[in-house]
């Protein structure tokens, strides 16, 4: 059964490349599971949700092989759909039902199967390179964690993929709960790349409840020509 459903939303996403599909399974012990799905249904979050713009598909079904838990399949037109969904009010009304349930949950993402990059490619800035600052607040009691998630993700990016330049977590001076990332990829497959792999959505996941804001600043480079001595500098 198990491998049907990840055979099917593979195919799913393959139809178009920026989609993006996810496969949530909630458990809960006492049917709470159940319960947590019909009241989504009843008090019309999920077609709250339903109606954020970018949002292709979220249905929930009951899995053969355990029909107390439930599956959610969430499909998205690109990444940009789904920050919007993160970063609105419904996604805290439906982490409060979440957490009203004591739910847990497993999340996989899918995607269409790309040929690997080569990691003995040099990659040099041009015209198609992603650079962005995300501008992130962390509420206060979450903080020591979230710093946590952010390096992490950020060693993991940099040393495991090839297409990711620089993911470097920065923390203000002046007010610890702002956290500024600059991230700097080689392409938008590269991007498209990341955001699939399992430290990145480790992260995304994990940190979910402990951000306040979030917004993604796309960057144009006024001297590209100097990132490569940047990171030579950077090493000496």
């Amino acid at each position: 059964m198990k491998r049907l459903i990840s055979l099917v939303l593979v195919l799913i996403s393959m139809t178009c490349q920026a989609q993006i599909t996810l496969n949530i399974r909630y458990t809960a012990p006492d049917g709470n599971a159940l319960k947590y799905m019909e009241e989504m249904t009843t008090s019309g979050l999920a077609d709250s949700i339903r109606a954020i713009p970018g949002c292709l598909r979220y249905d929930y079904f009951i899995p053969q092989d355990d029909p107390t838990s439930v599956l959610l399949i969430d499909s998205w037109e690109d990444q940009n759909a789904l920050n919007s969904y993160y970063s609105s009010h419904v996604m805290k009304d439906a982490e409060a039902l979440r957490a009203k349930y004591k739910l847990e949950r497993n999340a996989q993402m899918f995607s269409p199967v790309r040929p690997p990059m080569n990691h003995q490619q040099s990659i040099k800035p041009d015209s198609t390179m992603i650079v962005r600052i995300s501008e992130i607040e962390v509420y206060p009691e979450f903080l020591k964690e979230y710093l946590e998630f952010a390096h992490n993700v950020g060693v993991a990016s940099v040393r495991e993929e090839p297409g990711v330049i620089c993911i470097y977590p920065m923390q203000q001076l002046r007010n610890d709960c702002q956290i500024r990332i600059l991230e700097i990829y080689a392409s938008q497959e590269a991007y498209q790349q990341h955001i699939k792999t399992d430290h990145f959505l480790t992260y995304k996941q994990g940190t979910l409840h402990m951000v306040k804001s979030l917004d993604l600043v796309d960057m144009r480079q006024i001297a590209p020509e100097n990132l490569p001595l940047v990171f030579k500098k950077a090493q000496q």
